[in-house]
């Protein structure tokens, strides 16, 4: 079965994590606006992209007990310019040096943890999150636009030319099921959306387009919408439908039985549970045409 995996952050991993030990051939294609954190202080020099969620689905999938995993995670504590980077954005940032591709980058540290699978940025080209705030006010940084207060009207990227990588084009054409998110929906799930060539495939592909809500509100202002609701206003937002179906944390819960995951409502647990992720995409793999799915998947 080919998957492809869109979104970028924790929510994304947490998906590769869950499916990797299934056989299927996953592809996933990643935000590069983040401009926080070790991430953002790497992006100073404008010719990177965004690295860190890269970083963290390519460690998803390795072996955690592989040293270069354990090593790509380290992140410098004592103080010098390198506090707080973690090995493997570092690493990373080298292999875009070396290969002047970030595509390549990807590949060779990849191939440095034994991952098979198929990792993509969502462009080559480094370029930034931008919204246009209920007052006309321009706000630019994917951090910038996570703090806003209020919902904003318009939400772009500051090169609307940006072309996705063509196998990552190639991959939604001839994927099977095509899964999006779960995550911050503005800052995490919605970049990779805005790349007119990723949009294109999206609206013309004949795979069955999942759509994962969160477990629970985000801490950010996505909190004024409940989760269940973050579909259809983001289609609104950048002006075209990019799902078929939304699996909620209640679709979830009802199609696996097994255990009693009740937990999953509890306001600290903010991440899905991999187990109940990956039964629950198995079981929609067995059907993944959308006609043939559960009711219970709106």
């Amino acid at each position: 079965m080919r998957i492809v995996c869109i979104g970028g952050g924790h929510g994304l991993s947490t998906v590769l994590e869950a499916l990797n030990s299934g056989n299927h051939h996953l592809s996933a294609i990643i935000a590069t606006t983040d401009n926080g954190g070790s991430t953002g202080r790497l992006r100073a020099d404008k010719r990177l992209v965004a690295l860190g969620d890269i970083r963290r689905c390519i460690d998803s999938l390795a072996n955690k007990n592989h040293l270069m995993s354990v090593l790509s995670q380290h992140r410098f504590g004592f103080e010098h310019d390198v506090k707080g980077h973690s090995v493997g954005n570092l690493i990373l940032s080298a292999l875009c040096e070396l290969t002047q591709s970030p595509s390549k980058a990807i590949q060779e540290y990849a191939r440095l943890l034994n991952v098979d699978h198929a990792i993509y940025p969502m462009s080559e080209s480094p370029v930034d999150l931008i919204a246009t705030a209920k007052n006309g006010t321009r706000i630019e940084g994917e951090c910038e636009v996570d703090a806003l207060s209020d919902l904003p009207q318009a939400l772009f990227l500051s090169d609307k030319t940006i072309s996705a990588v063509p196998e990552a084009v190639r991959d939604i054409y001839n994927a099977d099921m095509i899964l999006i998110g779960p995550g911050s929906a503005l800052t995490s799930v919605t970049p990779p959306l805005l790349v007119n060539d990723i949009k294109n495939a999206l609206l013309n592909t004949s795979a069955c387009r999942v759509f994962i809500e969160n477990v629970c509100k985000e801490n950010s202002v996505m909190s004024r919408i409940s989760p269940c609701e973050h579909a259809a206003w983001l289609a609104d937002l950048i002006g075209y439908k990019f799902f078929d179906l939304c699996l909620s944390v209640d679709a979830l819960g009802a199609m696996d039985t097994r255990v009693d995951f009740n937990n999953l409502n509890n306001k600290s647990i903010s991440t899905h549970n991999k187990q109940q992720l990956k039964f629950v995409i198995e079981s929609m793999i067995a059907h993944p045409k959308k006609e043939k799915l559960p009711s219970l998947i709106h």
